[in-house]
């Protein structure tokens, strides 16, 4: 029998991560979601990156989107958003439909997880 020390490689440690959960298209204002995909898929977008800014990360530091849609008409409008937003990164990109969602007039909900790159964990 031959026993080996394993030590740990640091290297291969995950990174921290943050996950972002229940972002929609609802407006603060109003209260009111808009009427159509893209507004809401827009709106939630925003937030989520407001949320990563307050932590000191951006767009680039997404690994996932998680779309929970209840619907997939007007999805395909969202697209250029999605590739001015993540273009660079690619983030992995999950499509879950869902029968309804609790609040009258909502069509989405995003979350996104995002971690620190190598660099940004030094500072």
């Amino acid at each position: 029998m031959i026993l080996l020390q394993m030590e740990e490689n640091t290297s291969l440690r995950p990174q921290p991560e943050l996950h972002l959960r229940h972002l929609t298209g609802i407006n603060a204002q109003t209260g009111g979601f808009p009427p159509e995909l893209f507004g809401q898929i827009r709106q939630a977008l925003m937030m989520g990156m407001d949320q990563l800014a307050s932590q000191g990360m951006k767009a680039e530091n997404v690994t996932r989107i998680i779309f929970m849609l209840h619907e997939t008409a007007g999805f395909a409008a969202c697209f250029p958003l999605l590739n001015d937003l993540f273009g660079r990164t690619c983030p992995a990109t999950t499509l879950r439909l869902v029968k309804q969602f609790d609040q009258p007039g909502q069509l989405a909900e995003i979350e996104l997880l995002a971690t620190t790159a190598p660099d940004d964990t030094d500072a």
